[in-house]
């Protein structure tokens, strides 16, 4: 896998994380925000992920009160 990419397509950011391609689509939105970790360019039809957006996610401990806050304003 090319990791000099910047965006990467769904499947390959699943395989990039080592997780489910449909749980990223599922949480598009929720935990991950367009335009910060995600991006439609003009003429796609599916999304281009973030990578370094992506890996800061998954590397640091911040985005678990980002997530509690989601949780907490979905369940309200």
């Amino acid at each position: 896998m090319n990791l000099k990419a910047k965006y990467l397509s769904t499947a390959k950011m699943a395989e990039l994380l080592d997780i489910n391609s449909r749980w990223l689509r599922e949480h598009r939105g929720n935990i991950f925000q367009e335009g910060v970790h995600y991006h439609f360019p003009y003429g796609f039809s599916n999304c281009r992920w973030n990578v370094s957006a992506m890996l800061e996610w998954v590397e640091t401990s911040s985005h678990s009160t980002e997530v509690d806050n989601i949780i907490s304003s979905i369940c309200e």
